[in-house]
């Protein structure tokens, strides 16, 4: 190459003319550079993808504790205070039935009368039975006295005195077996009338005018629906700050957008062995008998007093690969940013769309909600507003009634795309 130039040199040296027109034309090149350097437009610096000229719209919360109810929600089926089934205590053809299955029944009403012929002869029997024993009696007292007088005066033996003592002792214990007898013979003659024990619904009424009766086979099975019962389980946790008498609300499919009042019945002393859970009795009065057996319902219990919790929405703790951030708000440079700051949170019971911050955070600082799917650390964002947690709750509860979907969260494979 150094040869190449140097033989080049030397024929410009002998050839002076063509020499000046190589020089001649490097130098109007040279002169038309810097002219096009002159003339070009001040460069402008182009922006990455992450760096659009338009900063992020978002919103601010701060982070402050605030007073929530600890709750806990269970469902359970709708039970009668008192479900009772009414055997048959005698045998005999059913005469007549005063009732039929379903209908509602008053306290004392006659439901059904078996025939009462064979209890009748036997009552007759017993009084039969009865005035004998009495007579028998009062002929031994007399017998008594007078030989007790008789034995004073030495004319009767003191043998045929305790002879008329034992036959009077004999008399009064027949009096009262037959007394018992007759008691028994009415009992019978009682029994032979099937009567409803309080007011309620004949759930089951299975006889029939006609048909024969023994003793054990069910005749009725009656539903006290006064006041209705609902049992479930709780955690250890909630066992112990639930008291009887506490205020209840539930909600039944069957009357949507209604809420029955309840109170707490009964709290179990011990867990059951098969769930660990402790069961705990609610009771609703019933009038019109609205609640019935079988309908589903779902019951909120408050725990405790009120609890100061540092919430934020759940969509504002972006899970990636198993670590929680939040994407905090700074100031820097004159312009508002977002840093990622790390946090641990966990759920709130029965508040889907929110969480408690743990730690992570200070009282006071504010992170950024609403929009924050596409931000990475250190972009720029512009505040539309601050954010009201408590107004966020009531748009999740109105999305929640209407039915709309929540929104998505955040996958890993998203929250990742932002991060880098």
């Amino acid at each position: 190459m150094t040869a190449r130039l140097s033989k080049l040199a030397g024929e410009l040296r002998r050839r002076p003319r063509a020499f000046w027109l190589f020089v001649g034309a490097a130098a109007l090149l040279v002169a038309a550079t810097l002219l096009l350097f002159a003339a070009a437009p001040e460069p402008r610096r182009v922006a990455a993808a992450g760096e659009q000229s338009t900063a992020a719209p978002v919103r601010a919360l701060a982070l402050r504790p605030r007073p929530m109810q600890r709750e806990t929600r269970s469902s359970g089926v709708v039970e009668p205070r008192r479900r009772v089934s009414l055997l048959s205590e005698t045998r005999g053809r059913v005469l007549r039935v005063g009732a039929a299955e379903l209908d509602s029944v008053a306290e004392g009403q006659l439901l059904l009368q078996v025939d009462p012929l064979l209890a009748e002869v036997a009552v007759e029997r017993g009084q039969a039975a009865v005035a004998r024993a009495e007579s028998q009696l009062a002929l031994a007292r007399d017998a008594r006295t007078r030989f007790q007088r008789l034995a004073e005066r030495d004319v009767a033996s003191a043998a045929r005195l305790d002879q008329a003592v034992n036959d009077a002792r004999v008399a009064e214990a027949n009096l009262r077996e037959a007394r018992a007898n007759l008691s028994e013979a009415r009992s019978q003659l009682r029994k032979k009338k099937l009567r409803a024990p309080f007011a309620g619904v004949l759930q089951r009424f299975p006889v029939e005018a006609g048909e024969f009766l023994r003793e054990g086979d069910l005749a009725a099975e009656l539903l006290d629906l006064e006041t209705v019962r609902i049992e479930l389980g709780v955690s250890d946790r909630e066992v112990v700050a639930l008291k009887v008498g506490q205020p209840v609300r539930a909600e039944l499919d069957a009357y949507p957008g209604e809420i029955f009042e309840a109170e707490v019945l009964r709290v179990g002393a011990a867990a059951d062995p098969a769930s660990r859970r402790f069961p705990v009795e609610i009771e609703f009065d019933n009038p019109g008998r609205r609640l019935l057996p079988g309908m589903v319902a779902r019951v909120t219990l408050q725990l405790g007093a009120p609890e100061p919790m540092r919430a934020i929405p759940r969509d504002a703790a972006i899970d990636e690969f198993g670590v929680r951030f939040v994407y905090l708000l700074r100031r820097e440079g004159g312009r508002d940013i977002v840093r990622r700051q790390p946090v641990e949170v966990r759920d709130i019971p029965f508040r889907p769309g929110q969480v408690e911050v743990v730690s992570g955070l200070r009282d006071g600082e504010r992170i950024a909600v609403g929009g924050i799917r596409a931000l990475r650390d250190g972009a720029a964002v512009r505040i539309e507003a601050e954010a009201e947690l408590e107004a966020m709750v009531e748009t999740e509860a109105a999305r929640a009634a209407l039915g709309a979907p929540e929104p998505p969260r955040a996958t890993p494979a998203a929250a990742g795309s932002g991060g880098s």
